[in-house]
């Protein structure tokens, strides 16, 4: 499963809770378990029915933010979410295309196949 839209709307809640509360995010230890939570938050959680909300509890958890993080990191979690979707449909697809074109040639869409 590939899901980058949901590792980068991680990344960004993580990124808005240190803002908000006035944490610094900085250190190699935070930008890796960030990576981490972020990581296993998209790929581990996104098979369960309500996986996000379950990812969310999981940052405000992981990183010792207070449970009145909860409620901000849903409610960008829910405005982020159209988008993260959107990256995850059309990821892989984009992708396979541009390999096929950079494999192929310029002319690849419109090659008659041997």
């Amino acid at each position: 499963m590939h899901m980058d839209g949901s590792v980068l709307s991680s990344i960004t809640k993580i990124a808005f809770l240190f803002g908000v509360f006035q944490m610094p995010f900085t250190g190699v230890s935070t930008y890796l378990m960030a990576i981490a939570v972020a990581v296993m938050s998209a790929f581990v959680l996104s098979g369960a029915p309500g996986g996000g909300l379950v990812g969310e509890m999981l940052i405000v958890s992981l990183f010792g933010f207070p449970g009145e993080a909860f409620p901000l990191i849903a409610t960008i979690g829910f405005l982020v979410d159209p988008a993260a979707t959107c990256l995850n449909a059309s990821g892989d697809t984009i992708a396979s295309m541009i390999i096929a074109r950079i494999v192929e040639g310029k002319d690849w869409l419109t090659k008659k196949p041997i």
